[in-house]
């Protein structure tokens, strides 16, 4: 009976690109969920205080989302540097140019960006106490960065691991 080992990949091997690129859609997807959970925990505030009719505890959890929102960006802005610095350049280089596609997706992201950036504003600017109306208002602006953000991260994912997935088929 032939006992088989485990094949153990040499060093050029592990540096290949196409191993550095599975690591980057690994670490896209492991970035995407926990992004997915600030989402969500935005989504349950903005519902929360949807639903809110006291002014006084609306306006609390006006301001409690808002720092959510800051903290929820910071989180963004760094994937979004790493996406822009590091994953896009090495899937560009490894698939050439169907890349026109994140060129779209990017830009879903920016206006979810600018519906965060409105609501941040916007929030800043109303005078205490915000009236129902105006929190409506605020709470729209991240309710639709929250659709778009969903929608990007799994089409991101999508068309990442189909490409790979694709590149990988034909063995390279």
């Amino acid at each position: 009976m032939t006992v088989h080992l485990p094949y153990e990949p040499s060093a050029q091997e592990i540096n290949h690109p196409l191993y550095r690129l599975n690591d980057a859609i690994e670490k896209l997807k492991e970035e995407h969920a926990l992004l997915q959970e600030g989402l969500q925990e935005i989504y349950d505030k903005v519902c929360a205080l949807r639903r809110e009719d006291d002014l006084l505890i609306l306006n609390y959890k006006l301001r409690t989302l808002r720092f959510t929102v800051l903290e929820f960006k910071k989180v963004l802005a760094e994937h979004s540097k790493w996406e822009e610095t590091e994953l896009f350049p090495m899937a560009a280089w490894y698939f050439g140019n169907d890349m026109e596609l994140f060129t779209i997706m990017e830009h879903e992201h920016e206006q979810a960006e600018r519906r965060i950036d409105a609501f941040l504003h916007l929030a800043d600017e109303k005078l205490i106490p915000v009236s129902h109306a105006d929190a409506m208002h605020l709470a729209s602006q991240l309710l639709q960065a929250y659709a778009l953000l969903k929608n990007h991260f799994q089409e991101e994912e999508e068309i990442l691991v189909a490409f790979a997935d694709r590149s990988n088929s034909f063995g390279y």
